[in-house]
C-alpha cells in the first residue's frame, strides 16, 4: 500500500511516512555528531562536563568577574599590561618549547598572575622554573589520616594565614595531589601535622615517611607579576569545586582580574568544534570570511524560497492567477485562498508573482 503524504495547504513539500522517518534520523544523527566534535571527555578539559572535566570552571571564573578565556595558543598570553589577567595551566600534557616558555615568562614580569596546578606530571615545575619562580611539585601523593574527606587520599588543607586567596575558606580539600616545596614563596594554604608522602607507592604511612605539615598552595612575585602554585590540578574539576571550599578558593585566585585565561594550548581537550569556534573569535580574518559565507546563503536561500513559493501556489491552486488583477488584489486573492497563511507569506507570495509577470511576457 503506498505511504500517504503528510501534507497540508502551506509552502512547505509534503513528505510520506518513510521520508519523514529518515529526515527524522539524519537530523538526529548530525545533532549527535555535532555534539560530539563539541564536547570533549579528557580529564581536567574545560569542555568535559562529566566529574573530571572541568567544564564549570568557567562559570566559576565569569561569577568572580573576569572574562573568560579558553587559549589555545601561547600567543594569547598578553606582555604588555598584564596586570588585569590570571593565568591557569592545569597539567600540561606536553612541555612548553622555549619560545613559549619565554613569552609565558614576559606575562609574568609584565604584571600578569600565572596559576600552575600540577601533581605528578613533570611539565608544571619545567613551567614554574622557566618563568623564575622557586617553588617546585614535590610529585608524591599526599596522604592524611586524621583530616581527610571521605579517606586519607583525599586530604583536608587548610590556610596558612590571612590571604586574599584563602579569604572566607576553611578547608581545601585534595584528590590524589602532592604537595609543593616552598622554597621562597609564600605557604597559603598547608596539609595538617597528621600528612605524609607516600615514597613506596603503598598508600600506608611506613619506613623513613615523616608526618608533618607542607604547603599545598604557595605565592610569589615575580617580576611585577605572581606566580601560584597549586599542588592538585583536580581541585579545579567540577566534581572537586563541591568538596569543602574550593569553589570559594578557586574565585578568590581570579578575584580583581579582568580577564582570565584557561591556557589548554599544551592539553588535548578541546574539541573541533569548539576549537573552530575560537579559531574564528581571534581573527577578523576568518570571521569575515565566515560572515560572507552566511550572508550568500542567506540570499541564496531566500532566492530558491521565491521560487518554491511560486511553485506551491501553482499547485495549489491549480491555475495561474489572474494577470490583469493589481497587487491588492493578487493579495485578497491568496488571503481568500489561503486563509491559514500569515501576513509575511502572504506579501512574499505576492511579490514572487509580481516579479514573474514580466518573465511570462517576455517569455510570450
Amino acid at each position: 500500500m503506498a505511504s500517504t503524504p503528510f501534507s497540508d495547504d502551506s509552502w512547505l513539500p509534503s513528505l510520506t511516512l518513510p521520508q519523514l522517518l529518515l529526515a527524522t534520523y539524519t537530523a538526529l544523527t548530525v545533532l549527535a555528531l555535532v555534539y560530539a566534535a563539541s564536547t570533549s571527555s579528557a580529564a581536567f578539559g574545560v569542555y568535559n562536563s562529566q566529574w573530571d572535566g572541568s567544564g564549570d570552571l568557567r562559570n566559576v571564573v565569569a561569577d568572580a568577574g573576569a572574562n573568560v578565556t579558553v587559549g589555545t595558543n601561547v600567543s594569547q598570553y598578553p606582555t604588555s599590561d598584564a596586570d588585569g589577567t590570571v593565568a591557569v595551566v592545569l597539567s600540561p600534557e606536553q612541555s612548553y618549547s622555549p619560545s613559549e616558555r619565554t613569552r609565558i615568562a614576559e606575562f609574568v614580569r609584565s604584571g600578569g598572575t600565572l596559576v600552575v596546578a600540577e601533581d605528578y606530571r613533570p611539565h608544571g615545575n619545567d613551567l614554574l622554573a622557566a618563568v623564575g619562580a622557586d617553588a617546585r611539585f614535590d610529585g608524591r601523593p599526599v596522604y592524611d589520616n586524621r583530616n581527610y574527606y571521605r579517606n586519607s587520599s583525599l586530604p583536608e588543607a587548610t590556610p596558612a594565614g590571612d590571604y586574599p586567596e584563602t579569604a572566607g575558606i576553611d578547608t581545601v580539600v585534595l584528590n590524589y595531589g602532592t604537595t609543593v616545596r616552598a622554597g621562597n614563596a609564600t605557604t597559603l594554604v598547608n596539609t595538617s601535622e597528621y600528612a605524609y608522602l607516600d615514597s613506596n607507592g603503598n598508600a600506608n604511612l611506613d619506613g623513613g615517611e615523616q608526618l608533618a605539615s607542607r604547603p599545598v598552595v604557595t605565592s610569589e612575585s615575580v617580576g611585577d607579576g605572581r606566580v601560584i602554585a597549586v599542588s592538585d590540578p583536580s581541585i579545579f574539576v567540577n566534581a572537586m569545586l563541591e568538596r569543602g571550599d574550593n569553589r570559594r578558593f578557586v574565585q578568590n585566585i581570579v578575584t580583581n582580574h579582568d580577564t582570565a585565561l584557561l591556557d589548554y594550548s599544551h592539553a588535548s581537550s578541546v574539541p573541533p568544534v569548539a576549537a573552530a569556534v575560537l579559531a574564528v573569535q581571534r581573527s577578523d580574518v576568518l570571521l569575515l570570511f565566515c560572515g560572507v559565507v552566511l550572508v550568500g546563503a542567506l540570499l541564496a536561500y531566500d532566492r530558491r524560497l521565491d521560487e518554491s513559493l511560486r511553485d506551491r501556489l501553482r499547485e495549489y491552486s491549480g491555475h495561474e492567477v489572474d494577470s490583469h488583477l493589481s497587487r491588492d488584489g493578487v493579495e485578497k486573492y491568496l488571503r481568500a485562498r489561503h486563509p491559514d497563511w500569515e501576513a509575511a507569506q502572504v506579501e512574499r507570495v505576492t511579490e514572487a508573482i509580481i516579479k514573474q509577470r514580466p518573465e511570462r511576457q517576455r517569455n510570450d
